[in-house]
């Protein structure tokens, strides 16, 4: 999940305001003042940049071509413990506006202890079990559908992976459909939110995927850059996943892939308007477990592709590919941007030396950048048409924005987790059901 536009308050003044104990200003020797400016210069430059990114997310760029269905999917959906909500994506999916004979949907119930299995057989699904205690996780589930699927039924055009708490647009196959036609090999859909209005939780949530959408991912998209797989709502091309394989088994295995194939070649493209439903989990304290499982599957991914990005952008004057490292760039801004605050606090006779920081030290600039970022939300839920309601929770954003700070710092460097752990989802919702709460909540 996208977590710029978080840039910590790092103006002269404002540290002045801290209250705390008299501080000293030892003299500190230049090697280390030069790594202070190094550093300070990667935070202005990488703040810059997502500032700027947003603004390409004030006009949709996409494909809107409608063409004779021709592309046979696979629908598959990986399941662990999802009984309670698993029928009614694959009632979603059936639903679809798109020949039944050029779809299956296949759900591979992955260690189940619960009756997912049958309710995904009953709802009309192929169904395959999958047990291995060892290698938990989506990433593995998914490698294992792959090759399992591959060898059963073969002839698919692309693969479309749903989450099972998941609902989907009618129209989804039909713009995946144009878009494998016209040869794109990865197309990552809109992932919007079935319960919004749930709690302040599921709202503030609702809000930074929708912000994200609009201003970063469509954003990207326009200016011609690689999108990025959200684990969801997504389609990879079935060549391309046989030519390159799967093989990707860390927390965040859709950025992961992302990567991967960008390394290959290939680039993944946003359709804003192929639509799917999330659940989004409703208390705190789940949103937090469920996050800081994605800072650490985001500093893995970081570890193994921000400098070959970083590299090959550079050396081949790539700007598709220098892009891709800032995306992995994402957590170590956070812990940047929050240690150049305490280095401000601690020793500010010694920071914001550099010409730029200091021009950006007043309290109108920064005032200023979080009037834009509250009202991000706003045009998101306007522009994409969202649930008006949902903006009651806006003066709760703040809180879950900037609890990504010391969530970057507990996911990188706290105790991480033997295996992927299981978020429970419970919201059973027909499609029906969605249109008439949207209707009735906008």
């Amino acid at each position: 999940m996208h977590s710029s536009f978080l840039a910590p308050v790092l103006g002269a003044d404002w540290v002045a305001m801290i209250p705390g104990p008299p501080r000293i200003y030892p003299p500190l020797p230049w090697p280390v003042l030069g790594l202070i400016d190094v550093l300070e210069w990667v935070f202005v430059l990488y703040s810059i940049y997502t500032i700027l990114i947003p603004l390409a997310g004030l006009w949709t760029k996409q494909l809107r071509t409608r063409i004779a269905p021709r592309s046979r999917f696979a629908i598959v959906i990986p399941a662990h413990n999802e009984e309670r909500v698993v029928a009614n994506l694959i009632e979603s999916c059936q639903a679809l506006d798109y020949p039944p004979e050029l779809f299956d949907v296949w759900v591979i119930a992955d260690n189940c202890d619960d009756g997912t299995a049958d309710a995904a057989q009953a709802a009309g699904a192929r169904v395959v079990s999958r047990t291995n205690r060892q290698d938990r996780g989506k990433g593995y589930a998914l490698d294992y559908a792959f090759r399992v699927i591959r060898a059963a039924e073969g002839g698919y055009d692309a693969y479309v992976i749903f989450d099972a708490d998941n609902l989907v647009h009618p129209d989804f196959l039909n713009v995946m459909n144009a878009h494998i036609t016209r040869g794109d090999r990865i197309i990552q859909g809109r992932m919007d939110v079935k319960n919004p209005t749930d709690t302040w939780v599921t709202g503030t949530f609702a809000m930074s995927v929708w912000v994200s959408n609009r201003f970063w991912f469509l954003a990207k998209h326009n200016l011609g850059f690689s999108s990025v797989l959200g684990g969801t709502g997504m389609c990879i091309a079935a060549d391309l996943l046989h030519e390159i394989g799967w093989g990707v088994t860390s927390f965040t295995e859709d950025l992961e892939f992302t990567m991967k194939a960008l390394r290959a070649g290939v680039k993944t493209v946003w359709a804003h308007n192929a639509i799917c439903y999330d659940e989004k989990v409703q208390t705190f304290s789940a949103s937090w477990r469920q996050r800081r499982r994605w800072v650490q599957g985001q500093a893995s991914v970081a570890r193994e592709y921000l400098l070959p990005m970083w590299w090959r952008g550079v050396s081949q004057l790539s700007p598709l590919h220098l892009e891709a490292s800032f995306q992995v760039f994402q957590p170590i801004y956070l812990l940047l941007g929050t240690t150049l605050m305490a280095i401000g606090y601690l020793l500010p006779g010694q920071f914001m030396r550099d010409p730029v920081l200091q021009r950006l030290s007043t309290m109108w600039f920064w005032g200023a950048l979080a009037t834009i970022e509250y009202a991000l939300p706003a045009a998101a839920v306007l522009m994409d048409r969202a649930p008006l309601r949902t903006l009651i929770f806006l003066p709760f954003y703040p809180v879950f924005l900037n609890s990504w700070i010391p969530l970057t710092w507990v996911g990188v460097f706290g105790p991480r987790p033997r295996h992927w752990t299981h978020t429970e989802h419970t919201r059973a919702m027909a499609y029906s059901d969605l249109l008439a709460v949207r209707a009735e909540r906008r």
